[in-house]
């Protein structure tokens, strides 16, 4: 048996993050950023998720693009 929730969502919803803060390790490959859409499914909704350095000092806990990195540029695209 399985359960089927019908959601009467007439509104597009907005785009976040499943989580705010995300640690990534030294030496790690990759990450994955979670993009979710809630209060909402009407029609197709989409934003694009980029990299940035947050700043440019360099400090020991900091990233570096190119060097610690390669920065992203992506679309992210919900359908209806």
């Amino acid at each position: 048996m399985c359960k089927v929730t019908i959601l009467d969502e007439d509104f597009p919803g907005t785009l976040g993050f499943e989580k705010t803060e995300i640690t990534v390790q030294k030496g790690q490959d990759h990450v994955d950023i979670v993009v979710t859409r809630s209060d909402g499914s009407d029609g197709t909704i989409q934003c694009v998720v980029k990299t940035e350095q947050l700043s440019d000092a360099k400090t020991s806990n900091s990233a570096n693009e190119f060097e610690d990195y390669v920065p992203k540029i992506e679309k992210v695209v919900f359908q209806h």
